[in-house]
């Protein structure tokens, strides 16, 4: 459980890192990811990341702000979804959540949350929304330097919008 999301979230701030010099350990995971997922990847200026810290993601070319997703199923802990969010809100030094809620979502209760704070002394924002669906965990996330979150946030909503796990 807790490995599951700080790879979500560290694989944010790894890729925050990749324009601004910000850098993270990654743990590893011990469930694997879910086989039957689909969704429309972000258009562009988002471009296939390779990263072994999620399932696929993608990376902004005109801001590096961050779209991805991680599963972890059949792990040998089932954490509540507040569990689930602070975990991955952990990761971050002088943590402000600025909104978490919880609603539905692909048809089970999940969490959305909007958080900002800082990695290695740079202000980044992110949201997080999480959920569990047929023994499987799940985070999709959205981040990047503070400055430039707002600027393509629409991409995010669309993707959240295109997936299902079944």
């Amino acid at each position: 459980m807790k490995n599951h999301l700080y790879r979500s979230l560290i694989f944010f701030f790894f890729a925050v890192g990749l324009s601004n010099c910000v850098s993270v350990n990654l743990p590893s995971s011990s469930g694997s990811p879910a086989k039957d997922v689909k969704f429309d990847a972000p258009a562009s200026p988002f471009e296939d990341m390779k990263v072994k810290t999620a399932d696929k993601a993608w990376i902004s070319k005109n801001t590096g702000n961050t779209i991805s997703f991680l599963s972890d199923c059949n792990s040998s802990s089932d954490p509540t979804l507040q569990q689930l969010q602070s975990e991955s809100l952990a990761v971050l030094d002088n943590l402000k959540v600025l909104d978490s809620k919880d609603s539905d979502f692909n048809g089970r209760e999940s969490n959305s949350t909007f958080a900002q704070g800082e990695v290695d002394g740079v202000p980044v924002k992110t949201e997080i929304l999480v959920f569990k669906k047929n023994g499987c965990n799940f985070t999709l996330s959205y981040g990047g330097v503070l400055s430039r979150f707002e600027a393509e946030k629409k991409f995010f909503d669309k993707f959240k919008e295109s997936f299902k796990a079944q």
